[in-house]
């Protein structure tokens, strides 16, 4: 859908147009050389910070940061195994206690019977810091938990990839940005690949964070990704994920059988999609391909996802909303989670409650 009357300037287009920047290049370098993760008293400060927050904490939730930051591309030569994967991960846990972040081991996410809790996994989208990462995904689990009757604990984690801004001008460094989610995609699906079997995990993406997680849930049911593929895919060992995705910076087509993200729908129980059909930033995917947007693909953030055909048999399984009359024109996270009915469709979805 394409809608009349909205101009911006050349200039401010590239601006915008650069952050969701999603073409295909060389990713052979490193998955992020930003900086560590900040210090402890800074995460104490960002944690303090907001005092409505400390209060939306419920006594029997958990919420972890895992990131992989630093890290290198794993190895394209041959399949990678999940242990290998994971190994030089970050782990943090919140401190109810103090209102801090602590440092942990994987070994103590993994401590006692995973399965007791559904875990929800948030993958942030492009031009988000490490540190920012943290209150961020906080955020999302306060508004998530928020006014849910079931009294049922989650483990909530929040999956931090290199997005941080590191190039000065905003198409290269969009770029990069886009060479590092195969890398990301794929240390996720290891660490998905070390939660036991039959644990009920749900997904949420936002933007160049839909792109993660597609990767991550293509490799997760067998297939490859720029020459990247897991040592043994265990998708029949495993339940399938609740999945939400909104503001989609991904072909609106990459999820049909036989393209990119082909199998990824075959890992998903079910699929929310808020769509947003007046996202200005969206509208122009296509020239991130070419200089016409309407020579290149569409986002399917923008345009839903064409449910006949190849994904007939899926139609069942898979909800779509367009969100624009509460989101507007914005690209950004923060219109669709602190909008109460948008937010309830996403809780329904990975929570199961309305």
């Amino acid at each position: 859908m394409i809608l009349s009357g909205i101009t911006i300037s050349s200039i401010s287009a590239i601006l915008w147009l650069g952050t969701l920047w999603l073409t295909t290049m060389d990713t052979s370098q490193t998955a992020g050389t930003e900086l560590h993760s900040p210090s402890r008293s800074v995460l104490q400060s960002s944690s303090r910070g907001n005092a409505k927050s400390k209060t939306c904490h419920r006594a029997g939730d958990q919420i972890w940061l895992i990131s992989c930051r630093g890290l290198p591309c794993p190895d394209r030569s041959g399949s990678n195994s999940a242990h290998d994967l994971v190994a030089g991960l970050k782990y943090w846990r919140y401190n109810k206690q103090d209102s801090s972040w602590d440092k942990s081991t994987r070994q103590n996410l993994l401590d006692g019977d995973f399965r007791k809790l559904r875990s929800v996994v948030w993958v942030h989208g492009d031009h988000m810091g490490a540190c920012e990462a943290f209150e961020t995904g906080r955020q999302i689990y306060r508004e998530l938990v928020h006014s849910v009757e079931n009294p049922e604990p989650i483990r909530f984690i929040i999956w931090s990839w290199p997005s941080a801004k590191t190039l000065t001008r905003p198409v290269q460094d969009a770029r990069l940005k886009a060479a590092r989610i195969p890398a990301a995609a794929v240390r996720l699906a290891g660490l998905l690949e070390t939660i036991p079997a039959n644990s009920r995990v749900s997904l949420i993406g936002f933007s160049f964070g839909v792109r993660v997680i597609s990767a991550t849930l293509q490799l997760l049911a067998g297939g490859d990704l720029d020459d990247y593929k897991l040592h043994e895919a265990l998708a029949n060992g495993r339940e399938k994920y609740r999945v939400a995705f909104f503001a989609s910076a991904i072909d609106s087509g990459s999820l049909q059988p036989g393209r990119r993200f082909g199998k990824a729908i075959g890992e998903m129980k079910s699929l929310l999609l808020l769509n947003n059909y007046c996202d200005w930033v969206l509208k122009r995917y296509g020239k991130l391909y070419c200089r016409c947007a309407r020579r290149g693909p569409q986002a399917l953030g923008y345009t839903g996802l064409a449910t006949n055909g190849g994904l007939s048999a899926d139609r069942d399984r898979i909800e779509q909303y367009n969100a624009s009359a509460f989101v507007g024109r914005h690209h950004a996270w923060r219109p669709y989670v602190y909008t109460p009915q948008l937010m309830s469709l996403i809780r329904e979805e990975t929570l199961g409650e309305k």
